[in-house]
């Protein structure tokens, strides 16, 4: 594929946004276009996010109202027959094989995805469990497709999702089943928090759950709030470890490196080690 000299992380927004909110327009008989175009409708509430993209791809995009769009293109022409075979939209792996920049996740998933909390109840000891999932929501696609896609970003990204039942689209969409696979997507993007301050609802997990927090303290604000933290316990020298590069000064982040573990992890385990010293 001839991409007109668009950089590795140019071609994985381009790629993303086609199989997220975008769509490219066909050309129909008697059309006077000899090319095919780029066209993702959106609402203003989510402006910054396609002024990212245009500023990321100013040679492709432009916006005009509240239509990200490009100009009628050989590139376009291209990619129509490998997205849409039968004139329905298909995942084409052949051309995913070259996308290594994690902007493709990053851009599933603001096109597409959703940071949920689930909530569970102990009225008796008055708690909230808090439980965060992260779902792309690609019912376009069929559940081989959503599987093959899955195995790509385990084998490209090392992130796990997994094929879940929906009554809308074909029927299945992508989600994380375990929360440390939810730690792992958002430790993978949370560099993107900088360049997308307004999406620190889906990206900034501390962000989230402080607003969720606030909320339920409304209705009840004598209970207890936990959250759920990945499954694979801390060894007793993993806990030393912690304890003694948090004394040095070491930040989270690279001490979730030296663990092997994910950011949040550290971060809760570190408020659990100071919550039992207290």
């Amino acid at each position: 594929m001839d991409w007109g000299g668009l950089t590795d992380e140019q071609v994985a927004i381009l790629l993303a946004s086609i199989l997220g909110d975008g769509e490219i327009t066909k050309c129909y008989p008697y059309d006077r276009r000899i090319n095919n175009s780029y066209r993702e409708h959106f609402s203003m509430g989510q402006l910054s996010y396609r002024q990212w993209k245009q500023s990321k791809l100013p040679d492709l995009f432009y916006l005009r109202g509240d239509n990200l769009v490009s100009r009628s293109i050989p590139l376009m022409t291209s990619l129509f027959p490998l997205f849409y075979p039968n004139n329905k939209k298909h995942i084409p792996f052949e051309l995913l094989d070259g996308v290594h920049h994690t902007a493709f996740l990053l851009t599933l998933y603001l096109d597409d995805g959703s940071l949920l909390l689930s909530k569970r109840f102990n009225h008796r000891k008055k708690e909230i469990q808090f439980t965060p999932h992260i779902a792309l929501y690609l019912q376009a696609f069929s559940k081989e497709q959503l599987e093959q896609l899955a195995r790509f970003l385990f084998e490209r990204f090392n992130v796990n999702v997994r094929t879940s039942g929906t009554p809308s689209g074909t029927g299945y969409y992508l989600k994380t089943t375990k929360v440390i696979d939810t730690f792992q997507i958002l430790d993978l993007l949370s560099p993107y928090l900088i360049e997308l301050p307004a999406f620190a609802y889906k990206l900034d997990w501390e962000a989230r759950l402080a607003s969720e927090i606030e909320q339920n303290k409304l209705i009840h604000p004598d209970y207890t709030v936990r959250v759920s933290v990945p499954a694979r316990p801390y060894t007793a020298d993993e806990v030393t470890s912690l304890i003694e590069w948090k004394l040095q000064g070491i930040t989270d982040l690279e001490i979730a490196y030296r663990l092997k573990r994910t950011y949040w992890s550290v971060v809760y385990k570190w408020r659990d080690v100071k919550n039992r010293e207290a």
